[in-house]
C-alpha cells in the first residue's frame, strides 16, 4: 500500500516509524524548517530528520494547498496520514487518496479540537486524555472517528512526558486502525457537536504565572506549557518543576514562606503554595532549587510576582 505521511514535530516520529515498517511510504511531508537556535542556525524538524535517516523522499511545502497538490497527485497514494503536520488541507488534497486521510490526534475527540490538545488537557487539570484516529474532512478535527484509546494522566506528567506517552499510543493505534480498515472492520462514528471543546495554540500569555490562583492551577499550567514565567525582584525566572503544599496560616500572595533543600515555597491563593524544585534565572542555566539557593539569597517574606 502506498502511503504519504505528513507530520512535523517529535510527536509524529513514532507514527512515521510504525508506518514505514509496514507500508510503502512514497513521501514524507513536513513544515519547512523555521526554528533557529541561539546562534541563528536552522533547527531541523524531528520528522524531517527521521525521514532522511530512513531514506524516504522528503517535501517541505511553504503552503501545501498552493504548492503541493500536483506533487501529491503524482505520488498516487492509497492512503495519506497526518500527525501534527501543522497546515490546513484543502478538499482537493483530501480527495486524492482513495482511502482518504487518517489523522492521529492527541485527545479524546470531540474534546480538545485544535493545535494544542495535550497542553490544554494538562492546563485544565484533566485526569484522562487519549488518542483519536480520525478521518480528515474539511473542518478542524471534525471528521469521523475511526478509533480511540483513553489514557490516564499521571499527576507527575508534564507536557514532554505526556507527549511521549501519547505518541507511543498513537503509533500503535494507527497501525491497528489501518489494518482494520483494510479488513473492512471499521465503522466510522460521527462526532457529537454538542460535546466539542477547543485547544487553541499556546501563546506568550499562557507562560505567565498568576500567584492569585491556587497552587493546583499554577502547577497545572506549568505542567501544560512546560514552564512558567514570573519575577523575583527585577529578575525574570522560569519555573520548570514544582509540587503543591497546603499552608496552615495566611501569607501574602507570592510571598516566600521558606526555602530549603526541598525547594522554594511560595504562597498562592486559598492557603496553598507551590514548592519550586527546578527553575532558571534569566541568563543562567536551568537548575535544581538547591543549586539556585547557593547563588541567590532568598528570605522568608521575599516576593515572587507576575510578569506584565
Amino acid at each position: 500500500m502506498r502511503v504519504v505521511f505528513l507530520g512535523t514535530p517529535n510527536f509524529a516520529v513514532n507514527s512515521l516509524n510504525a508506518v514505514a515498517q509496514r507500508y510503502d511510504v512514497v513521501a514524507v511531508i513536513t513544515q519547512p524548517d523555521r526554528e533557529r537556535d541561539r546562534k541563528g542556525r536552522v533547527i531541523e524538524g524531528a520528522v524531517a530528520k527521521r525521514a532522511k535517516e530512513l531514506n524516504l523522499p522528503l517535501y517541505q511545502f511553504d503552503k501545501i494547498r498552493r504548492d503541493g497538490v500536483q506533487t501529491l497527485k503524482s505520488l498516487a497514494p492509497d492512503l495519506m496520514i497526518t500527525c501534527a503536520y501543522g497546515q490546513i488541507l484543502s478538499q482537493e488534497i483530501i480527495d486524492i487518496a482513495p482511502m482518504g486521510i487518517y489523522n492521529v490526534h492527541g485527545s479524546l475527540l470531540p474534546k480538545y479540537r485544535g493545535s494544542a490538545p495535550i497542553q490544554r488537557a494538562l492546563i485544565n487539570g484533566e485526569k484522562y486524555t487519549g488518542v483519536t484516529i480520525m478521518k480528515t474532512d474539511i473542518g478542524m478535527d471534525s471528521g469521523d472517528i475511526l478509533a480511540v484509546e483513553k489514557v490516564e494522566i499521571d499527576e507527575n506528567d508534564y507536557v514532554d512526558e505526556l507527549y511521549e506517552k501519547l505518541s507511543v499510543v498513537g503509533a500503535k493505534l494507527l497501525i491497528e486502525t489501518i489494518e482494520n480498515a483494510i479488513e473492512g472492520k471499521i465503522v466510522p462514528i460521527k462526532q457529537d457537536e454538542n460535546e466539542v471543546t477547543y485547544a487553541p495554540m499556546i501563546k506568550k500569555d499562557d507562560e505567565k504565572i498568576d500567584f492569585n490562583n491556587s497552587a493546583k492551577v499554577v502547577r497545572d499550567k506549568i505542567r501544560g506549557v512546560g514552564f512558567g514565567v514570573c519575577l523575583y525582584g527585577e529578575t525574570i525566572v522560569k519555573i520548570f518543576k514544582l509540587s503543591e503544599k497546603r499552608l496552615d496560616d495566611d501569607y501574602k500572595i507570592g510571598a516566600v514562606v521558606y526555602a530549603d533543600k526541598k525547594g522554594i515555597v511560595v504562597a498562592c491563593a486559598n492557603n496553598s503554595a507551590i514548592v519550586i524544585t527546578e527553575l532558571q534565572q534569566s541568563g543562567k542555566k536551568r537548575m535544581h532549587a538547591v543549586d539556585f539557593l547557593n547563588g541567590v539569597k532568598i528570605s522568608t517574606g521575599d516576593k515572587f510576582n507576575g510578569v506584565d
